[in-house]
């Protein structure tokens, strides 16, 4: 019981001892949950702008990124134009690898036929 009591005097003037004089619990409750979700936006910013493709001042000099295909956490293959050439560029890590030039068959390939459609003979 001795311990109790003890614990119960210890806990009131802890709680004197940290307010500040005009401060209430809802209003530091409220500066803690505004802080994290600030913080979190930021992160959150961070990560968008780290991931999404912007091309937003790119696309303007002698490189273009045509298409990207991730293969792995750090590897892609880009297909970029230089200069009016398509290259095919294996990116990983150990370094940057030169493919090869796409065919000009896959070139092609990119626009879809028009579909032909056919009725049915009536009887």
């Amino acid at each position: 019981m001795k311990r109790v009591l003890v614990g119960a005097a210890l806990l009131s003037t802890a709680d004197a001892a940290f307010a500040a004089p005009g401060v209430q619990l809802a209003d530091l409750s409220s500066v803690i949950l505004s802080l994290t979700l600030v913080i979190g936006f930021i992160f959150g910013a961070a990560w968008l702008v780290r991931r999404a493709p912007f091309s937003v001042g790119r696309g303007n000099g002698p490189l273009k990124v045509l298409a990207a295909l991730p293969l792995g956490a750090k590897e892609r293959l880009l297909l970029v134009e230089a200069r009016g050439t398509e290259l095919l560029i294996a990116v990983s890590p150990a370094g940057v690898f030169n493919v090869g030039t796409p065919s000009a068959q896959s070139q092609h390939a990119r626009t879809p036929p028009e579909p032909t459609f056919t009725l049915p003979e009536q009887p």
